[in-house]
């Protein structure tokens, strides 16, 4: 073994562990932003649809946010 493989950087390793740990919170969050913005548009969208129209798609403009937040049973 030469020299440089027995040779460890315990600060460096420390703070790439930390940056993945805090790289991978920070997508999750992000992840969770963009799916929570996703379903506000959804409703948006709905909302503006006519009685009738959400009729015909099977909805009533009540159960439109659960329709959205945990999907529609047929």
């Amino acid at each position: 073994m030469n020299r440089s493989e027995i040779i460890s950087y315990p600060v460096a390793e420390a703070a790439a562990a930390g940056l993945a740990a805090a790289w991978a919170k920070a997508r999750d969050v992000f992840a969770g932003w963009v799916a929570a913005h996703s379903r506000t548009l959804a409703i948006r969208e709905l909302q503006r649809l006519s009685d009738r129209t959400l009729r015909d798609i099977g909805l009533e403009r009540a159960d439109i946010a659960q329709a959205v937040h945990k999907g529609r049973r047929p």
